[in-house]
């Protein structure tokens, strides 16, 4: 596993100016791609988008935010997503966020010791042989 990311100093929010304290629920800036604290961008989309009484606005994953309500449906509470609004662009790879991911990330390649070398010869010794020559048993 690679080496977890080293801390950094991250610029304020754009949208509020705060400073961003948790940086793995920041949210990339559409114009600028600096992260920006959750929070604010909910405050703000509620500013521009009015939800009525009964809906909110909320993160609904993959760099977009809806307005949903919750409704009762065969007498369960569920959440129904009234309108998506596209935030994130989609498509850019922000620096802060690649760093903080190394073992997930898509741009994270591992580098696996070779397979020859993770075993001794005498270690190979003691495993079970599978196939014609070995007596472990092999389904069909």
């Amino acid at each position: 596993m690679p080496d977890p990311p080293p801390h950094r100093e991250y610029p304020p929010c754009v949208v509020s100016g705060e400073p961003i304290d948790d940086i793995y629920s920041a949210i990339a800036d559409p114009r600028s791609g600096e992260p920006t604290r959750l929070d604010s961008v909910i405050r703000k989309l509620s500013e521009q988008e009015q939800p009525a009484e009964d809906e909110r606005i909320c993160y609904i994953g993959d760099g977009q935010f809806g307005v949903v309500r919750d409704v009762k449906r065969n007498g369960k509470n569920t959440v129904e997503i009234v309108r998506r609004i596209p935030y994130e662009d989609r498509h850019a790879r922000q620096p802060w966020r690649r760093e903080l991911s190394p073992g997930i990330s898509r741009d994270y390649v591992p580098e696996p010791q070779p397979i020859d070398q993770l075993y001794t010869a005498e270690q190979e010794r003691t495993f079970p042989r599978f196939g014609r020559s070995g007596s472990g048993y092999m389904p069909r």
